[in-house]
Order: C-alpha cells, then sequence, then structure tokens
C-alpha cells in the first residue's frame, strides 16, 4: 500500500503537540485527487473522527468564492473592474467623497479602499443587506482612498451585495450557480445551520489557556478546550460565509490550477483566472522568514502571492470562531493543498507545517523538519492578514542546517508531469 502523503504518525503526533482536536486536508496533482483523509476528532464529546467530508468553516478563504463571482460577472460584461462602482450603485457611498467618486471593484478585490477593521458593524443578525450598503457612507478610513492595502472582511461583504444588487440574484445563490453546482461541490453549504443538518461536520473549539512551550512535554492532549459554536455569517457570508470540505476544496483548487477549467468545461475565462491571481499590493506573510521562505508576499484577488524553495505560492488563509484553514496552490507544480482544523486561532504556523511538509514530500524535495522549525512559533498568528507585521529573524544554524549545504537549484523543484509518489 503506498504511504500518504501525510502519514497519521506525523499528523497524530502534531495535532496533539498543538493542542487541536482535528484536521482535515486534501492534496491534489496533475488533475487528481491524492489525498483526502481527516485525523483526531470532529466532536471531541462523542469523539467522532474526522473524515475527508467533513465540513467546517473555510473563514476568509471564502473571499476567493467571492471573488470569482465578480470575474464571472465581468466575463459576462455585466461587471468591470476598473469601472467606478458608484456608476452601478448610484446609492452607494462612502465617508471619503473621493472613494463614493472613484472607487472600484479592483480597488475593493485588493483592500485599497481606506477602510480595514468596522468587523463590529456587521456580525448582527438583524442587519439586512440593504441596510449594510446604507451604512457603509458612516465608516471612517483608517488611510487614505489607495493609500495603502488594508485587509478589510467589511469591504468583502459590500462586495457580495454589489453583485447581488447587480444581477438581481441573493449572493448564495450565485456561489451556488456559479461554482458549486458546475464543480459538483455537492457538500459544500453557506450557513451554519446548513452544515449542522449535515451528517459530517466539525464542531469548533477555543483554548482558553495556551499551553506554553516550556511545558509542552506536560501537556495532556484536548486539555483546556471549550466549544465554540458556529457563527451564522448572514451579511457576511461573502468575507467568510462558505463551510466547506477536502474532498470538495480540492475540486475548487484543481479549477485554479486548470485556469478556469473543470473536466473539460471553462468556466471562468483565462483573462480573469490572470487577474485574480496577479499580485497587485505588498501585504504581509507570515511572522518567519528561513532561506526558502523569505517572506515576500502581495495581496491579489482573494490571492496571496508568496514564495516557497524557488516556487510561486498563491494561497489565503482563514479564522473564523472555531476554525482555521489555508487553501494554496503552486501553479507551475499543478499541486494545491486545503487544510481545515477545528481550533480557533492562532494556528497558522501548524496549518503551515502541513502545507510546506506536503508539499515537499509530493515534490520528492529534500526533507527539512518544518515541525520543529515552527513550533517556536505558538501562539503567534501575525502577519497572517495584517498589512505589515512584526518579523522575527530566522532560527540560528541548527534549523537552517538541513538544506544549508544544498544549492539553491536544488532547492527549487521542477514541474512534474504527473503525480509523484510520496517520500
Amino acid at each position: 500500500m503506498e504511504e500518504k502523503i501525510l502519514t497519521d504518525e506525523f499528523v497524530n503526533r502534531e495535532l496533539q503537540w498543538w493542542n487541536v482536536p482535528g484536521v482535515t486536508l486534501g492534496i491534489c496533482q496533475g488533475g487528481k485527487t491524492i489525498q483526502t483523509d481527516g485525523f483526531g476528532y470532529r466532536d471531541i464529546g462523542k469523539k467522532l473522527p474526522m473524515t475527508g467530508d467533513t465540513l467546517g468553516g473555510i473563514a476568509s478563504c471564502s473571499k476567493s468564492f467571492c471573488s470569482a463571482v465578480i470575474a464571472s460577472l465581468v466575463d459576462e460584461g455585466v461587471l468591470d473592474y476598473d469601472r467606478p462602482v458608484h456608476e452601478y450603485l448610484p446609492e452607494l457611498e462612502f465617508y471619503d467623497p473621493t472613494a463614493t467618486r472613484e472607487c472600484t471593484l479592483r480597488d475593493m478585490l485588493c483592500h485599497r479602499t481606506g477602510i480595514a477593521g468596522h468587523d463590529a458593524m456587521w456580525p448582527d443578525a438583524a442587519i439586512t443587506r440593504k441596510e449594510y450598503l446604507r451604512r457603509i457612507r458612516f465608516l471612517e478610513p483608517n488611510k487614505p482612498f489607495r493609500y495603502e492595502a488594508q485587509y478589510s472582511n467589511t469591504i468583502y461583504n459590500l462586495i457580495g451585495i454589489i453583485a447581488e444588487e447587480v444581477t438581481g440574484i441573493r449572493f448564495e445563490d450565485l456561489v451556488q450557480q456559479r461554482i458549486l453546482a458546475p464543480l459538483g461541490m455537492k457538500r459544500t453549504v453557506l450557513s451554519a445551520s446548513a452544515m449542522r443538518k449535515t451528517d459530517d461536520w466539525a464542531k469548533g473549539y477555543l483554548e482558553r489557556t495556551p499551553i506554553p512551550p516550556e511545558k509542552k512535554s506536560e501537556q495532556v492532549w484536548l486539555s483546556g478546550l471549550e466549544e465554540m459554536p458556529a457563527w451564522e455569517m448572514n451579511v457576511g457570508v461573502p468575507a467568510a460565509g462558505v463551510t466547506s470540505c477536502p474532498s470538495d476544496m480540492v475540486k475548487w483548487l484543481m479549477c485554479h490550477l486548470q485556469n478556469g477549467q473543470y473536466q473539460g468545461k471553462q468556466l471562468f475565462s483565462r483573462h480573469v483566472m490572470d487577474e485574480m491571481h496577479a499580485p497587485a499590493v505588498v501585504m504581509s506573510a507570515f511572522p518567519w522568514t528561513f532561506p526558502e521562505v523569505p517572506g515576500i508576499s502581495e495581496y491579489g484577488m482573494a490571492w496571496k502571492t508568496t514564495v516557497y524553495r524557488g516556487m510561486i505560492l498563491k494561497y489565503h488563509c482563514g479564522e473564523i470562531e472555531g476554525y482555521s484553514s489555508i487553501e494554496c496552490f503552486l501553479p507551475a507544480q499543478d499541486f494545491g493543498i486545503f487544510v481545515l482544523c477545528n481550533h480557533h486561532a492562532p494556528i497558522t504556523p501548524f496549518l503551515l507545517e502541513l502545507v510546506y511538509t506536503a508539499i515537499d514530500k509530493t515534490l520528492g524535495l529534500s526533507s527539512i523538519d518544518w515541525a520543529a522549525r515552527l513550533h517556536p512559533y505558538l501562539n503567534d498568528n501575525t502577519g497572517s492578514f495584517t498589512a505589515a507585521a512584526v518579523r522575527k529573524p530566522a532560527f540560528p544554524t541548527p534549523f537552517r542546517s538541513v538544506t544549508a549545504q544544498k544549492s539553491a537549484s536544488e532547492n527549487i523543484a521542477p514541474t512534474p508531469t504527473a503525480p509523484m509518489a510520496s517520500a
């Protein structure tokens, strides 16, 4: 039997070290799924296992779906990335009159409206999307219009409302019609209530008192965790409301890897796929830098671009009550991976530990002990979304020596013509 890319022994060991109840993941390469799997528990009390079909909130990875809905409308000529949105919706006003007059969908998708934060204005079950649209005019900007990229859930929610207004179709239905149905993503839903009605979904958990690294040897797995009920997004669906699983998400990644095509059908034009993936504004990556991970990062339309071992890596992270996730792909290597765990942030280092290890094993690269490198970043989640982050230096020689003697060319993976066996 062929060994898994990410083995039970490795993943279960890391679940216990990070005190994560469960994780579900999917890996694809060359147009094929090469692993979908679950580890640990989706329900601690009932000891129900995670599987490759286990649903959970993908949080801000939902923004890539919002971006794709807009891309499909651009393909049809309904919308234009560079036309002021005020021309589509005359009732839309920003606090800054310059933004009202000039703001485009490109500005909004790339987080350069001048508005960041203001997240307290939208987690309200009573607010309608029409009312949300009206309230935007009262939000004072953090920076001048187009001055600096500032990550904004608030603006992505507005993007979804714009799609609704110009089509007359609910945003959730646009996602279903234009993405989920064509890709056969039959398990993916857009509400917490719909998730709970399925037979395989993960409860989310919060760790009230994270265990410091020096106490890890004394830790009892699953200690200190409390259930954190899934949040019903309502107006927040465009920014963070998709609930999915690896068996579905690998289809989504394959569509991006195949330039908008899936199973012979072109869902999105090559033009809009290039627009979505193109780096546009500087935005921080992660709080670590290594020779293989230089910390270069730019944001496009719901996809960040960075570098891993000399290869271009596209990704987005997600964090919402009870769940953390990451979706990413290497375009030149035709490789994609999605990871979701039912542990509240900060847990990004754990997710990237799995991603980096999966890339190395799938592409047959020299082994790096990413667990040892990323364990020191326990409880450090800076840099996931912020425009600027304080970076810690790379670890000293003992950690770097694994690949220090490798030449740059040895650390850059060739583009394989077919899925490679795991190491």
